[in-house]
């Protein structure tokens, strides 16, 4: 049995007018002093999360003035990947923990595969059958979404930091999967735009390539938390 992971309140960790980047520091940085396995579960408010490669476009900061006026706050991550459109409905799962590594890039699937078969057995407590596979034209695109039938329904991404004060080669890695739960994804697929029509970019995402839990149950899946809860006691990893 793998060691379960403990679960910290979201406020712990994400507090009121904090940055989600450095909120996500601060909880790599309790797995750099502790060793533990640590895990938030949160629904943020409405807004966009964007890697910090988006930085780098000139239009950045007059993107996020215009969305921001609209209700739309743009947050910047640690992790990379691209647009993340955040609303209610959408759960955010955070896994930090320790990873004895000298050279990560070597572990980096075995984990994005454990990340993956967790969500999917929670998914699967509801009758959804997901694997991870890419899923173009879906925003956040990447080669360990998790989809059914072609849709993506999560998304998953890491961010790996060396431990410098372990006396042996440690690394604390973020570990992090959005998956759509009881929220509209075409709506969240229009906020994604949005923000791409802001930067001035020619990248567009089809709504038909996303899909929720509530879609595709046709009712919530109110309990889906306390699911996703258990399966961290007993995780594949």
């Amino acid at each position: 049995m793998n060691m379960p992971f403990f679960v910290l309140p979201p406020g712990a960790i994400f507090e009121v007018g904090q940055s989600r980047r450095n909120s996500e520091m601060q909880l790599l940085d309790r797995v750099d002093q502790q060793g533990q396995r640590l895990a938030v579960i949160h629904q943020a408010s409405p807004g966009i999360s964007v890697p910090r490669s988006y930085q780098r476009n000139p239009l950045f900061d007059a993107a996020g003035r215009q969305l921001a006026a609209a209700g739309l706050p743009v947050d910047v991550r640690l992790s990379g990947g691209g647009v993340v459109p955040q609303a209610a409905g959408v759960i955010n799962l955070h896994l930090a923990y320790p990873v004895q590594a000298n050279y990560p890039l070597q572990q980096v699937e075995a984990h994005y595969l454990g990340l993956c078969e967790l969500v999917a057995r929670t998914l699967a407590a509801y009758g959804i059958h997901a694997a991870p596979q890419p899923v173009q034209g879906s925003f956040c695109d990447g080669r360990f979404n998790l989809a059914v039938g072609g849709k993506k329904i999560a998304g998953t991404a890491q961010y790996w930091r060396r431990n410098k004060t372990a006396t042996t080669p440690t690394f604390s890695l973020l570990s992090h999967a959005v998956i759509l739960v009881n929220a509209n994804s075409t709506e969240l697929t229009d906020m994604a735009n949005r923000f791409e029509a802001a930067l001035h970019s020619p990248v567009r995402y089809l709504p038909e390539k996303t899909t929720s839990v509530i879609e595709l149950l046709g009712s919530p899946a109110s309990d889906f938390e306390q699911t996703l809860l258990q399966g961290l006691q007993n995780p594949p990893f």
